[in-house]
């Protein structure tokens, strides 16, 4: 029996390693079986047409064996019918193989994009409603403040349809108590180390610093948006913008304190 041997890695320009011939092959043997039945179900039709080969049925089988360097496909039978048949059943099904490959690779990087994050950050729960503004408007505030500044854009050119997309959602933070987490700022670190999508914007606490009020602001996307083309300047310029909103509402806070405590004559005891 004669076969044809060759190399799927670079062939039709398709990239195969030798991790890939698992789902090459498929669980029990799935993916080749499914091979053999479509070469057997293209030649079955060329024999019925009037390109019919003269010949005795043949045998087929194919022979799939990784290396360092990817994976060798052998083709076993002695029709040069079948052979071409089979080849081109395996090239069909390895190109569908790679396109799953690709196409999950894409959505893991896509899920790993939009998922959200969570920015914990110093802010007292009393200034939530000035943060948020009245339906949201301070928040929608700083999304767009994130693209924005003077008219100019700020992030990417790319991404500025995804990041229209994006929305931010505020939370308060008690670690008064120990409960899930310890209590005080040792609880807040805690909490932050516990998922890889929380972090800290500004200056993190330490275990034994004063226990001081935090809320997680949660960016979120709509999940179908468009990949970011620069996600990192994208989630560096949110960040330096909700930094600045806030060290702007507690400022205001402090001088109207300061302002109230003059008139009371509080400055002066």
């Amino acid at each position: 029996m004669s076969s044809l041997s060759y190399e799927l890695n670079g062939h039709n320009g398709l990239t195969v390693v030798k991790k890939d011939l698992g789902s090459i092959i498929g669980e029990g043997a799935q993916g080749l079986k499914k091979v053999l039945s479509e070469s057997w179900a293209m030649y079955e039709r060329v024999q019925a047409s009037e390109n019919r080969v003269e010949e005795e049925k043949p045998k087929l089988r194919i022979h799939l064996k990784e290396h360092d360097e990817g994976v060798t496909a052998e083709i076993f039978t002695e029709s040069e019918t079948m052979q071409k048949l089979a080849q081109r059943s395996l090239d069909n099904h390895i190109a569908s193989c790679q396109k799953k490959k690709r196409n999950h690779i894409a959505s893991c990087q896509k899920k790993k994009q939009f998922g959200p994050k969570d920015f914990i950050i110093e802010y007292p729960e009393r200034l939530l409603g000035k943060l948020i503004g009245r339906q949201a408007s301070g928040l929608n505030r700083i999304l767009k403040d994130a693209i924005y500044q003077d008219k100019q854009i700020m992030i990417h050119k790319d991404d500025v349809e995804t990041a229209k997309t994006a929305r931010l959602r505020v939370s308060n933070l008690d670690f008064t108590r120990a409960g899930r987490f310890a209590a005080g700022s040792k609880g807040i670190i805690e909490f932050v180390e516990q998922r890889a999508n929380r972090s800290f914007l500004g200056w993190p606490p330490s275990d034994d610093d004063k226990y001081e009020q935090y809320i997680a602001i949660t960016l979120s996307f709509k999940y179908d948006s468009k990949a970011f083309t620069d996600q990192q300047l994208y989630i560096e310029r949110l960040s330096g913008v909700i930094v600045d909103r806030v060290q702007q509402i507690m400022g205001q806070d402090e001088e109207q304190m300061d302002e109230i405590n003059e008139c009371l004559g509080f400055d002066d005891q």
